[in-house]
């Protein structure tokens, strides 16, 4: 087994090297097959970013100089000619403004290279993203680096702790925000966790990953007391413990791309952001290449949210040779969207919230029952008002519904509209809470990357059934990736199917559930499809796989090996619960 580990190790090392030489291919088994990642525009005007008015180093707002630039090279692009915004070196500062929820906004454009030439963006606002790119069509943001001052969050050490007023006392470290800025209590969430005192990014082995909290006192300059309502949270710490507490605000990633294509972030290195780094809605073959979310000298946290956040969308992202650590929630979350059924009027004809176009197939399920439904295409439609669309399928639904538009009832998620043919590869994700991938998507592939120190699961393949949104995957390959030391926190350790990967179908534990939360409990429906793991490497802890409510799940040349800093008191390889023709070749 130290043979074995030390090999491990050396792969390690170089991984990532060795992953950043790969070129791009295409994937052979996709349903639908999608373009290799733009990564170049032909231009026939390249725009100087200082005329302007924006002069990089003078401490003075560029975001107006940069919305001019970009509204100048929309209307060159417009007779379909591309058109380059260049930066000059140096730094470029962006300050609040009236835009809702980010800074810059790209609307209605198409054919733009905007080339940052390794400037940097600093953004003065915590409480807003950085770019946002709305119905547009092939736009490349390259070459930039992007920080945030102040903060969206700080970081300290743990001083003193009083479990009878259950409180502990914070210090915060020089150069970070107080808590109490305004930002900690503007923020939509607010919370912290214990950090690791080796590794930066990486949580506290055991330890709960939510402090939840917006209840802070003043004792001296530097020195807070913060008020936790559970004694058995405070219980996991220790004075001299490394704390980081978070002013996210939902909505507000880095950046922000909907109802576009051909969208590509190329070597961009994000070390914040006050939700997110990538969110995209709707969008079809958009790309992360090259780009890092990254831990800044002296800091132990990153990204307030998601790394990459996609709901729906006739295509997934590409993303290749892309670093992720440090960041606060899931590397990556890809979802099917959903449609509520606001009305039944016959086995074939449907009211449903939202649009649907002809040719969309639907998958429709009762999550108070886990039970699946069937699946339907769509045959017909008529918009109605109200943001309403009278549909008609290809066949009867047999099932009288029950409908509304809350996650209680039953639910309509958009096949056609699930982020598939998406590539993750040759990809690092390290030092961070919760998952590398959580996936609620279909046909894509995820293969020669390195997951390492991540607080929960590698990946995890769960429909969000609590909180209504995002299906069960299929069509997953998972192929020729490190798994190093997934699963050290508190919740990783109580979850009885918790593993480097787990797959599960949930249904709604309490339907009947008065609060916002009903809690889930797993299906009898084997709803994960034609998964295949193949040629992986574990150094695991606790468990490597957690197979349940599965098809034609095929398990083959992998390597499994227990890791032997695991904390857990179970030790197996394989969970397997409720599946149908599961391989498992060991």
């Amino acid at each position: 087994m130290k043979k074995h580990y030390l090999i491990l190790m050396a792969f390690l090392h170089i991984g990532f090297f060795i992953y950043s030489q790969e070129q791009f291919t295409l994937p052979d088994y996709f349903r639908t097959n999608r373009n290799l990642p733009l990564i170049d525009i032909p231009t026939v005007m390249t725009v100087e970013l200082s005329n302007f008015g924006a002069i990089p180093n003078d401490g003075k707002d560029d975001a107006i100089a940069i919305a001019k630039a970009l509204n100048f090279c929309k209307k060159v692009s417009k007779n379909g000619s591309g058109v380059k915004l260049l930066f000059a070196p140096g730094t470029y500062d962006l300050f609040p403004n009236e835009n809702d929820s980010h800074l810059i906004e790209l609307n209605n454009a198409n054919n733009i290279l905007i080339d940052g030439n390794n400037a940097e963006i600093v953004v003065h606002d915590p409480l807003k993203g950085f770019f946002s790119v709305f119905r547009s069509k092939n736009i490349i943001i390259k070459d930039l680096f992007i920080d945030y001052d102040p903060l969206p969050f700080t970081q300290g050490k743990i001083v003193e702790i009083d479990l009878k007023n259950r409180t502990f006392d914070i210090k915060i470290d020089e150069g970070f925000p107080q808590l109490n800025n305004e930002m900690f209590q503007k923020a939509s969430r607010v919370w912290g966790m214990l950090m690791d005192p080796e590794i930066p990014g990486k949580l506290k082995d055991g330890a709960p990953n939510l402090y939840a909290t917006k209840d802070f006192e003043v004792l001296s300059p530097g020195v807070f007391r913060v008020k936790i309502n559970s004694i058995n949270l405070l219980k996991f710490m220790e004075i001299g413990d490394l704390y980081v507490h978070l002013a996210r605000t939902n909505g507000r990633s880095l950046f922000r791309s909907n109802s576009s294509k051909n969208i590509t972030y190329l070597n961009i290195t994000s070390y914040a952001s006050p939700a997110g780094s990538y969110a995209a809605f709707n969008m079809e073959e958009w790309n992360i290449i090259g780009c890092a979310v990254k831990l800044k000298e002296g800091r132990i946290h990153s990204a307030n949210a998601d790394c990459v956040h996609a709901n729906g969308g006739a295509f997934g992202p590409w993303i290749e040779n892309s670093l992720f650590e440090g960041y606060s929630d899931d590397a990556i979350n890809l979802k099917s969207t959903k449609r509520q059924i606001l009305k039944q009027n016959s086995p074939t004809e449907l009211i449903v919230k939202y649009n649907l176009i002809k040719g969309d197939i639907i998958r429709i399920y009762n999550p108070r029952e886990g039970k699946y439904l069937g699946t339907f295409e769509i045959i017909n439609r008529k918009p109605l008002e109200n943001n309403k669309v009278l549909v008609t399928l290809n066949k009867p639904l047999e099932e009288t519904l029950y409908v509304g538009d809350t996650k209680r009832h039953d639910i309509a998620y958009v096949d056609t509209q699930s982020n598939e043919s998406f590539v993750v590869r040759n990809n690092t994700f390290r030092n961070a809470r919760r998952y590398g991938i959580l996936l609620q998507s279909s046909y894509g592939i995820i293969e020669r990357n390195i997951f390492k120190n991540l607080s929960q699961c590698a990946i995890s393949m769960n429909n969000g059934v609590d909180w209504g949104e995002g299906f069960v995957s299929h069509n997953i390959k998972i192929d020729r990736n490190i798994f190093d030391n997934c699963g050290y926190d508190d919740t990783y350790f109580k979850d009885y199917n918790a593993a480097a990967i787990r797959l599960r179908v949930t249904k709604l534990k309490n339907p009947e559930a008065k609060g916002k939360w009903c809690g889930v409990a797993t299906a009898e429906w084997q709803g994960l499809e034609n998964i295949s793991i193949t040629n992986n490497t574990f150094l695991y802890n606790k468990r490597a796989l957690s197979i349940e409510c599965s098809v034609d799940t095929f398990i083959k040349g992998n390597q499994f090996i227990k890791n032997v800093k695991d904390l857990s008191d179970e030790n197996e390889i394989l969970l397997k619960n409720n599946n149908t023709n599961l391989v498992f070749d060991n």
